[in-house]
């Protein structure tokens, strides 16, 4: 993984090498296409602000839109809706942003049944 020159002590990352960000506290954890993981003191916010083409799925999941292999929605309102990397990783979407991250994975064609 290459990092971008920053200040001191700084490493900047490049978006596209970055599969999903997961957080902890104030911390995020970037998990890289090539499988490492690197800590980070920058927050899931902080990251979402710099990072538009990631999609916030739940409190503590920032995901590439990039990278997303499928979507599965649930069949009614009490179901949980998941969300599939290309690494077969999945998480949940989160009740309150599900019609907002359905209405865009629409958009990209990624529904599945």
């Amino acid at each position: 993984m290459k990092r971008l020159p920053g200040k001191r002590g700084e490493h900047h990352y490049d978006p596209q090498q970055v599969l999903y960000l997961t957080g902890h506290i104030n911390y995020s954890f970037l998990h890289l296409l090539n499988g490492e993981v690197v800590m980070s003191c920058r927050t899931l916010k902080w990251f979402e602000d710099q990072w538009p083409q990631f999609l916030r799925v739940h409190k503590k999941v920032l995901i590439n839109q990039t990278y997303i292999a499928s979507c599965k929605p649930a069949g009614n309102s009490t179901d949980t809706n998941y969300i599939t990397m290309i690494n077969d990783t999945s998480f949940e979407i989160a009740r309150r942003r599900v019609p907002g991250v359905l209405n865009l994975l629409a958009q990209l064609e990624l529904m599945s049944a």
